[in-house]
């Protein structure tokens, strides 16, 4: 049953026109981690053809041009599944966003996530 959600919740926030190609579509949302500068995000990929099994490669890809460590999915053939992926880091400069890329097997990017940065600026210190 959380599959089905996961993957009508994906159709809903997507519409009727799939993003990306392969039947491939990609969700994603951001919030800040209590008592930390962090950032966790988490992304939904849903496969709408999934007749077959296959294996996802993703990542997520951040402003500050750093990306996480490329993950992998496997679907099983299924039908429409869907399935979550996360990430944390800590955001860095003036608009942070992030974005989740599917690498193989079609290239798919979710759309850009801003970021809110929690934690204060850190004000140069000044000699005189």
């Amino acid at each position: 049953m959380r599959v089905f959600a996961g993957a009508l919740l994906a159709v809903l926030a997507t519409g009727p026109n799939l993003p990306g190609s392969g039947g491939l579509a990609v969700t994603i949302a951001a919030r800040p981690l209590t008592g930390s500068c962090a950032v966790a995000s988490t992304a939904t990929i849903t496969a709408y053809d999934a007749s077959a099994p296959r294996e996802i490669a993703y990542r997520f890809v951040r402003s500050d041009g750093t990306v996480s460590p490329t993950g992998r999915l496997a679907f099983a053939g299924d039908g429409v599944v869907a399935q979550s992926v996360a990430d944390t880091w800590k955001p860095h400069g003036a608009s942070p966003w992030t974005e989740l890329e599917i690498i193989a097997p079609h290239h798919v990017r979710s759309q850009r996530i801003a970021v809110a940065p929690r934690c204060p600026r850190r004000v140069a210190a000044t000699t005189r």
